[in-house]
């Protein structure tokens, strides 16, 4: 009787295994599908209607994501649903909660394809120059929107949109007519765009003067609580709530303190850590030599890295890097330098760090000052933390990851917090010892310090005004206090952190995090663990949450992806 009944109980079985293969490649089209649609909701022109159809369309995309049974994905996939909900989340909170879209006047400058043009030395084609075209036409409804969508945002924030309008305008009079265009009736349509959306800029400068600067009279603090939802939804950072951050910066701004005391009493007769500041600043040299300095610098790094002293840390991935000069629209945000990532050129992906000029805008006080960020030894540390960090890791990204909600998912951690990560690391595997004499050695190990106070101060600037103990102008002097920044680039650190709730902790934070994997690694991997394979598997992901990482890494390794 049973062998009778095998083929038939056998042929069950298949048919249950086809039925829930088939139920589990409906959830994943599904998802696919969702995530695609998810990826595609914009608010186009900027304008109210949109932004609420698009909160319709988030909250609908939410549900079903929410709708979805896990049982029925594979383990990436449910990483990527993970995802998906958390920044379905955030981006409702984000439009119906904070309303940033009301209070952020700076951000209607659209104007990303058509700088993206001036961020690396060769012409970027036809393509480009029409996404440019179709960008700068659509700039004179998107500034008509924002006039209709601004209430009362912080003072500080409507004097840097005010401030932006420089760059703006200078981006579309004098950059623009340098684009190569080999269509001259393209290059026609090209130059009236600009023009149009020249006066679209003029025209919102001046709104922005005299309408919305008098009615701009909000406090720059944002509610603690804003900061912690993107914190725990979107960067999946649960255990580092506003109150956590400030006890570990606290304690990590005391530690720095005192290092960078004692470094000074080895560095000048004086012992004094604000004249050892001073004298650094001083060593800046004229801007015409800021490039080449921080190109030296680029190349330095780039061959300790591929030599037998640093070939451990981490394989640089095929791209073309370098130093170029900060594209316009770069130029408020960047007051001093920073990573541009460049488009894909013939097959290779680009990306720079970029050095700011001193505009014609500055007064000589405000150029005397400037200058002083770019001495030696903070240009040094800025460099790879810029190059070697930021765009090593976007470039690490693009050749590894394919899939597009990890492609498209635009986390603030990771990035930041790995280019932190370098900045100590570097010093700790033999570096600054390899190539520097003493004096230049114990000097940079100071700029890198001073970085590391700047990183603890976004922290505690940030949360402090956002729990009403520290005014804007406190903020800025702290800056200049305690991380000896010059107060030039003080005001605009302060004033750009300030313009959202996003949280501040991404580098102090995020460099902790970083650790306590490698060192979770180590203990799991023992003798098989390798510093470089580490760091690549950690920037193959993407702009993901650092916790999804760990889970991918983890499950690579067949752990356990629980804490």
């Amino acid at each position: 009787m049973f062998t009778q009944l095998k083929p038939f109980l056998l042929g069950c079985l298949l048919l249950l295994n086809f039925q829930v293969d088939a139920q589990q490649a409906a959830q994943s089209d599904k998802l696919d599908n969702l995530i695609r649609e998810f990826l595609s909701i914009s608010p186009g022109l900027h304008s109210e209607a949109e932004y609420q159809a698009s909160l319709g369309q988030y909250k609908s995309v939410l549900k079903e994501f929410e709708s979805l049974s896990k049982q029925g994905l594979n383990f990436d996939e449910q990483i990527d649903l993970e995802l998906a909900i958390g920044k379905a989340k955030t981006k409702i909170h984000e439009i119906e909660t904070v309303q940033l879209y009301k209070l952020h006047p700076v951000n209607y400058y659209q104007l990303g394809s058509t700088n993206g043009h001036f961020v690396q030395p060769m012409p970027l084609g036809a393509v480009a120059v029409r996404m440019a075209l179709e960008e700068m036409r659509r700039l004179p409804e998107i500034l008509q929107n924002a006039k209709k969508n601004l209430t009362n945002p912080a003072r500080i924030w409507t004097e840097n949109a005010i401030y932006q309008a420089y760059y703006a305008k200078l981006l579309l009079k004098d950059y623009v007519p340098k684009m190569v265009i080999g269509d001259d009736e393209l290059k026609r349509e090209v130059l009236a765009a600009a023009e149009t959306a020249w006066q679209a800029v003029d025209d919102y400068e001046n709104w922005l003067r005299m309408d919305l600067l008098p009615r701009s009279t909000r406090d720059p603090g944002w509610d603690p609580e804003y900061i912690n939802y993107y914190q725990t939804v979107q960067e999946q950072l649960v255990d580092f709530d506003v109150d956590e951050m400030l006890r570990i910066a606290e304690a990590d701004a005391a530690k720095t303190m005192n290092e960078m005391k004692e470094l000074a009493k080895r560095i000048h007769p004086s012992g004094d850590l604000h004249t050892v500041w001073d004298v650094m600043k001083d060593e800046a040299p004229p801007y015409e030599e800021v490039v080449p300095m921080a190109e030296r610098f680029v190349e330095m790094t780039a061959n300790w890295l591929k030599s037998p002293q640093g070939s451990h840390v981490i394989d640089i991935p095929d791209f073309d890097y370098g130093v170029q000069i900060t594209a316009p629209m770069g130029r408020r945000t960047l007051s001093f330098g920073g990573a541009t990532y460049g488009p894909t050129l013939n097959g290779r992906l680009t990306g720079y760090y970029v050095i700011t000029p001193l505009e014609d805008i500055l007064t000589e006080r405000e150029k005397a000052s400037r200058i002083r960020a770019y001495n030696p030894y903070w240009t040094h540390v800025i460099s790879y933390h810029e190059w070697l960090g930021h765009t090593v890791q976007r470039a690490a990204a693009r050749l590894n990851e394919s899939r597009p909600m990890r492609l498209g998912y635009g986390g603030i951690y990771l990035s930041q917090a790995w280019s932190f990560y370098l900045e100590r690391l570097l010093e700790e595997e033999g570096y600054f010892d390899d190539l520097l004499d003493h004096t230049t050695n114990l000097k940079t190990r100071m700029g890198r310090l001073q970085m590391r106070m700047w990183r603890i101060q976004r922290i505690l600037t940030k949360l402090k005004m956002a729990k009403g103990e520290m005014t804007f102008e406190e903020a800025v002097q702290d800056y200049i206090d305690k991380v000896g920044i010059e107060w030039t680039n003080s005001f605009i650190e302060v004033q750009r952190d300030s313009q959202t709730p996003s949280p501040p902790g991404r580098e102090i934070i995020g460099e902790l995090f970083i650790v306590n994997l490698r060192e979770e690694m180590k203990e799991l991997q023992g003798d098989k663990f390798d510093m470089r394979a580490f760091h690549n598997e950690l920037l193959s992901y993407g702009d993901i949450p650092l916790p999804a990482v760990r889970k991918l890494m983890m499950n690579k390794i067949g752990q356990s992806t629980q804490r």
